[in-house]
């Protein structure tokens, strides 16, 4: 009888090879219909079983940065925390200009978050566990964070016309969500 051979592959590696390639198969599907600015029919079905999935494990993708209708206003969130001793502290969600390569990489999906997510009326179930999140950052032990105030920043971005100087960025500011931090919440 010859030995027993260390290659040999059992039914368990079968299974798991299996497994695998369906996740990856599965994970590149979801990518791929996020991916494709045209969405034939068959492709806008997939995406629309796949949305639920691709938003919550933040595999979605967005093409308005670009034609035929990008963006037209520079936006971000900031937060003000007020501690029990009056003091006020500002914090802002990472921005990709003020970070090193290697950082954008990481906190790109903060910025999205942020910025595609957090900002909108639409997903205002997400602010209280965001005022929580920074709260829980900016937490200090001899003065605890009392109130986590969220502002949209934005700025509009007007189409350059030809032979007028472009114009400075014109920034506004508005609260939109106060929330008051329970001991429980740091």
């Amino acid at each position: 009888m010859p030995p027993e051979s260390s290659s040999r592959i059992t039914r368990n590696d079968v299974v798991t090879r299996s497994a695998i390639s369906v996740f990856l198969l599965l994970h590149l599907l979801v990518i791929g219909s996020w991916a494709l600015p045209s969405q034939p029919h068959l492709l806008g079905v997939i995406k629309n079983i796949v949305a639920p999935y691709a938003w919550r494990s933040g595999l979605f993708q967005s093409w308005d940065m670009f034609a035929p209708n990008p963006r037209r206003a520079d936006t971000y969130i900031t937060a003000e925390i007020e501690y029990r001793d009056g003091k006020l502290r500002s914090w802002i969600f990472p921005q990709m200009q003020d970070l090193g390569y290697i950082e954008r990489y990481s906190k790109e999906r903060y910025r999205k978050f942020s910025n595609d997510c957090l900002r909108l009326d639409e997903n205002a179930m997400l602010w209280p566990d965001a005022a929580r999140f920074i709260a829980r950052l900016n937490a200090d032990l001899l003065s605890p964070p009392q109130t986590v105030r969220l502002f949209r920043n934005w700025s509009l971005i007007s189409l350059p016309q030809p032979g007028e100087a472009a114009q400075p960025e014109r920034w506004q500011r508005s609260a939109f969500f106060t929330y008051t931090v329970k001991p429980g919440d740091l």
